[in-house]
This record gives structure tokens, C-alpha cells and sequence, in this order.
């Protein structure tokens, strides 16, 4: 788990963003994230289609049978989440340097949950 989980909460929806937003300029399968992530692959496909309905992700290519996608960085809500990612490393730099005090629970501002 990054700082980005940390901040924002750790739901499985944020781990997958966080996973995209570290590897923000490859090409994802869905298949290698969701073992990467240690979610089952159905969790992880279910995340992606929702994402990609909001947009946030893009399909990008097919290698074989094995569809690709990428962060879709033109996408407005995604260019907030790339900056709060570069916060959030910044962050790192700062708790290392010893400028800042240690986050010590999530602040649960991320990808909410589904409404119940």
C-alpha cells in the first residue's frame, strides 16, 4: 500500500487507481494488476469496466487474446487524481526529510464507495 492509499483510503478501488497512477504511462492488463494487487481477476475486471464507464481509463491495445488499458490522462477527474498522486509523493519526500509529521489515518476522500 502507497501514501496515495494511505491519504485517500485503502478500498480496493484505490488500490487499483493508485496502481494505475504509479504506472500511469504503461499499458495495463488486467489480469497481471489484479495478481500484482492480490484481488481475483473477476474484483479486478469489475473495477476497470466501472472505471472505464467513468472514463478514467482508456482501452489502449490487444496483444493475443489480452486487452490493454491505460490511464486516460485527458480525462479531467484523472488530472486532479494525477495531482493529488504527486502530492502524495511529495509528501513522501517531506515525511523522509523530516519536514512534516507522519499521516496517521486516511482522510477517505478518494474513489468513494458505491452509494448503498
Amino acid at each position: 500500500m502507497g501514501t496515495f492509499c494511505e491519504t485517500y483510503g485503502t478500498t480496493i478501488e484505490n488500490r487499483v487507481l493508485e496502481h494505475l497512477l504509479e504506472n500511469q504511462d504503461l499499458d495495463i492488463a488486467v489480469g497481471d494488476m489484479a495478481k500484482e494487487l492480490d484481488i481475483s481477476r473477476p474484483k479486478a475486471y469489475e473495477v476497470i469496466k466501472e472505471f472505464e464507464s467513468k472514463e478514467f481509463v482508456v482501452k489502449s491495445r490487444v496483444i493475443g487474446k489480452t486487452q490493454l488499458y491505460k490511464l486516460n490522462k485527458d480525462n479531467i477527474r484523472v488530472k486532479i487524481f494525477l495531482r493529488n498522486f504527486d502530492e502524495c509523493l511529495q509528501l513522501i519526500i517531506e515525511e523522509y526529510s523530516g519536514n512534516i509529521p507522519t499521516i496517521s489515518a486516511p482522510m477517505n476522500i478518494g474513489v468513494a464507495a458505491k452509494p448503498v
